[in-house]
């Protein structure tokens, strides 16, 4: 039977029944039946593509609040935990003279940290007899978490006794140790002197030690011990009384002075006496110092020269020092200008998704840092910090500009995102990373290599790779290279090592060891 509207109405299998109301639905939509014809009962909608199993987060992170830190602390021995470990929570710049932020770990080995600050901190733990281990870049946002597990290693302990000048005990004496040399971002081990003046630095990193007393009146002088791992030591200190010292920094009588400009353009940085002093408004410095013979030392700048300066000195307790130090200017120019511009930066916040837009967990954040000097080499690539978050969300601070901010996966998927803003400015964007792979390696230095701390990792299409990380340890990685084949060589090295790239995989090289060409 034909219809007024143009579609033929067929009774009969199930199929051609389908097939028709397909039809009919099409014609319909492209030419309404005429007002006389009965509307046809609506079809249901028709099957629309696919969603992510979980919807991208919408809500953009943010540095206004506080979040959650866990730590796990193991023995790296044997893997148990460790119940009464010290675990810190450290931010830039580290500074002996401030009191660390502290947790002890439970009978689990976990300590807790329920309202930490956000942005970039690093967790650290030591103590129980083990010394330290890090965790650096670890980035948190508002309302959200971060979790590491450290494994110690085995440590020494530090006792005695701290003594005023009378021989009394000194109570409540805050003693900071580190490790000699002192590495960056190092946490001090920590103790304060009890009813006896009686003292136990546990956790200390075996080798020479610096503690560095601080008391109620002032920071004392640095003294120093060298400790065995597992074994404990022991070093009484006897504190010399304090003074007060004011330092008058003044040009020497040098003829090399003639070539500079006036003394008001010089810019002295820094006046200690074993102990830095504080600036006062009419130029001079001052402190309270322990006494005894003492080094004064004055540096600083005048334009792209460096100065410096020093005096010896005998300071008795109680009586105060005025002394006069003259400076001389450096021979030879600094390395890159004395007065870098002071870094301006923005709030860059959003969330890490998967090439399939799901949000992706425990990507890491790739920021160049703010040059440290006006100059630069032409060749020389930025450098970036590596921030890493427990979840999708992020939220750093570039440099005020023109930027790219990059995410990437430990295996090898990477993304970024270019903006442009103004210092103060808060930018929000998600990153979408794609389907690039990594290499992985150890390296392995001769026993007296020509480079500090690592020799550079060279690429033969391109050696400035932003996502480039090599750890304390010699461990690298190098995320978002393309699929296909590379190759890599490391510095002053004629050997090139081949390898190929897999999407969302990476290639491991195994141990590189440097090998001088000559």
């Amino acid at each position: 039977m034909r219809g007024r509207g143009g579609w033929i109405a067929v009774t009969g299998l199930a199929v051609s029944l389908c097939a028709a109301a397909l039809v009919r639905h099409e014609l319909t939509l492209a030419s309404p039946p005429p007002a006389s014809t009965p509307t046809p009962a609506p079809l249901p909608a028709p099957v629309k593509p696919a969603v992510p199993k979980e919807a991208p987060p919408r809500l953009p992170p943010s540095l206004d609040g506080r979040g959650k830190a866990q730590v796990r602390v193991v023995s790296a021995r044997d893997q148990r935990p460790l119940p009464g470990a010290t675990v810190a929570l450290l931010r830039d710049p580290i500074d002996v003279a401030t009191p660390l932020e502290t947790a002890v770990t439970n009978a689990q080995g976990i300590a807790l940290f329920p309202e930490a600050p956000t942005g970039v901190v690093h967790l650290c733990a030591r103590g129980v007899g083990h010394g330290e281990a890090c965790e650096h870049d670890l980035g948190l946002v508002a309302g959200g978490s971060i979790s590491t597990v450290l494994a110690l290693p085995p440590g020494a302990t530090l006792s005695g006794q701290v003594r005023n000048l009378d021989g009394t005990p000194a109570v409540g004496v805050r003693l900071m140790a580190l490790s000699v040399p002192s590495v960056p971002r190092q946490m001090p081990t920590q103790a304060v002197t009890d009813a006896n003046g009686r003292y136990i630095l546990d956790g200390v990193t075996p080798g020479a030690v610096r503690i560095h007393p601080f008391t109620s009146e002032a920071q004392a002088q640095t003294r120093e011990a060298e400790v065995q791992a597992e074994a404990w030591a022991t070093l009484d200190i006897q504190l010399a009384g304090f003074t007060p010292v004011t330092v008058k920094p003044r040009r020497s009588r040098s003829s090399d002075w003639r070539h500079f400009q006036p003394a008001t353009d010089d810019d002295i940085k820094a006046v200690s006496v074993g102990v830095p002093l504080r600036r006062q408004d009419d130029g001079t410095w001052t402190g309270v110092v322990e006494a005894g013979n003492r080094a004064v030392a004055v540096t600083g700048y005048h334009g792209w020269r460096d100065f410096h300066g020093g005096k010896e000195v005998a300071l008795s307790p109680g009586e105060p020092m005025v002394v006069q130090v003259p400076y001389d200017p450096s021979a030879h120019l600094v390395i890159g200008s004395p007065h870098a511009p002071t870094p301006r930066f923005f709030e860059f916040a959003g969330h890490v998704l998967l090439p399939d837009g799901t949000p992706a967990q425990g990507a890491r954040i790739a920021v160049a840092q703010p040059p440290m000097h006006v100059l630069r080499c032409g060749n020389t690539p930025p450098t970036y910090h590596h921030v890493r978050f427990e979840g999708s969300g992020f939220a750093v601070k570039p440099a005020a500009g023109h930027r790219t901010v990059y995410a990437w996966l430990d295996d090898g998927r990477s993304g970024s995102v270019t903006v442009e803003a103004q210092e103060g400015e808060r930018i929000v964007a998600d990153i979408r990373l794609e389907d690039t792979g990594a290499v992985v390696g150890h390296l392995g230095l001769p026993a007296e290599p020509p480079f500090d701390p690592w020799p550079a990792l060279h690429l033969w299409d391109d050696e400035d790779r932003p996502l480039r990380r090599v750890t304390g340890d010699g461990r690298f990685i190098i995320a978002g290279l393309p699929p296909g084949e590379h190759t890599l060589s490391l510095e002053q090295d004629p050997r090139r090592h081949a390898f190929v790239i897999h999407a969302g995989g990476h290639t491991d090289l195994g141990h590189l060891r440097y090998e001088d060409p000559q």
